[in-house]
């Protein structure tokens, strides 16, 4: 079954060769062939990607459902799932729709209004059957600097960013990090609590051995609720594998908070998230 995530492995392993053993390994890589695994694979099951995004300053009205099914682990291509009835409810029963553009599986609304705190229910109807979700929309603070540093690994010599912000003090709060940048093919992920630094300043640090003067490094900073928090943590476990090492974790799914109300025995994957979200752009000196 396809994976939900990309997790980057930064390990490396170096091996050393004999002079005498070099004759003897060419043979046996000589002799290297593909060889094609025959997997099962089970019936399709639905993937909700329900994040409701909210960028400070903006009006948030604009917000995207995206609804796939799972497959088999060789096909290249992800299936959608088209004809869903898809709607998003507040606690004063003001419904949102959101409508797919055709066969895309993107289910889009314009008309949205996102309250920090708000209660928000999800509800998907895809082939007779009925899933929902509930959380609430948490803010999130603002990265207010960064701090660069340029003796990081080994040998002193990778470049670090460090992002800063300030937590809101007197309450638990949980954060999620996105970082891209142009040479990941997928962006990075990494979750934090105030849990020993309640209304203080917090970070994220993050570095990559192509970093470089000049590179362009964009972190997006959500608010998550703590079921989130507890769902990333898993996910990102489970996606790394802790490092391929010979303690690694065996691959599993990892459910969210959505609830098949029709067949239990059928849920599906994903998360129902709504985030306060704050964006900074950094060029590296």
């Amino acid at each position: 079954m396809k994976s939900l995530a990309k997790i980057k492995n930064s390990n490396s392993v170096k091996f050393y060769i004999m002079p005498g053993l070099l004759f003897f390994i060419l043979s046996l890589a000589s002799c290297e062939k593909i060889v094609t695994v025959d997997l099962n694979t089970e019936s399709p099951r639905l993937v909700i990607d329900a994040s409701i995004n909210w960028k400070k300053g903006t009006l948030g009205n604009l917000q995207t459902i995206k609804l796939t099914t799972t497959t088999g682990y060789y096909q290249n291509n992800i299936p959608v799932a088209s004809g869903a009835i898809v709607t998003v409810t507040n606690s004063s029963n003001i419904v949102f729709n959101f409508t797919e553009t055709p066969n895309t599986g993107n289910y889009i609304c314009s008309n949205f209004i996102p309250r920090l705190n708000e209660t928000y229910k999800l509800k998907v109807i895809y082939k007779g059957e009925i899933y929902t979700a509930e959380e609430n929309l948490i803010l999130t603070q603002s990265l207010i600097d960064v701090e660069q540093t340029n003796d990081l690994g080994l040998n002193n010599d990778e470049i670090g960013i460090k992002v800063n912000f300030k937590d809101t003090g007197n309450q638990r709060n949980f954060y999620l990090l996105r970082s891209d940048f142009s040479e990941n093919p997928f962006p990075e992920y990494q979750i934090l609590d105030d849990q020993f630094a309640d209304g203080n300043k917090m970070s994220w640090l993050y570095s990559h051995k192509k970093l470089a003067q000049g590179k362009i490094l964009n972190f997006t900073q959500f608010g998550v609720s703590e079921n989130y928090n507890n769902y990333m943590r898993l996910l990102i476990g489970v996606s790394s594998g802790a490092g391929n090492g010979p303690f690694q974790v065996i691959p599993t799914k990892v459910r969210g908070n959505i609830i098949n109300q029709s067949n239990t025995n059928n849920y599906a994957l994903g998360f129902f998230r709504l985030s306060e979200m704050y964006e900074l752009r950094y060029v590296v000196k």
